[in-house]
């Protein structure tokens, strides 16, 4: 009985969760379109950072390899 009160209730719930801002009304508005863009910009700016952080990561990593290959010897 609770299990399928528990999963009709989750459908719904994430059915209205899935919709997107972009979504809704006119898809020529200023409004969706500058939606639009503020999606592309977090997009584009979560990726350089991560693309840093890895980076980063990965030279640290490599400068670590080189520095203990250098002790060894």
């Amino acid at each position: 009985m609770h299990t399928r009160f528990i999963i009709i209730l989750s459908v719904f719930i994430f059915n209205a969760i899935w919709a997107c801002g972009t979504c809704y009304g006119d898809p020529n508005s200023s409004a969706v379109n500058g939606m639009n863009w503020a999606i592309i910009f977090l997009l584009v700016t979560t990726g350089g950072v991560l693309s840093g952080i890895s980076l980063s990561i990965m030279s640290i990593a490599k400068k670590a390899k080189k520095y203990n290959k250098s002790k060894e010897v």
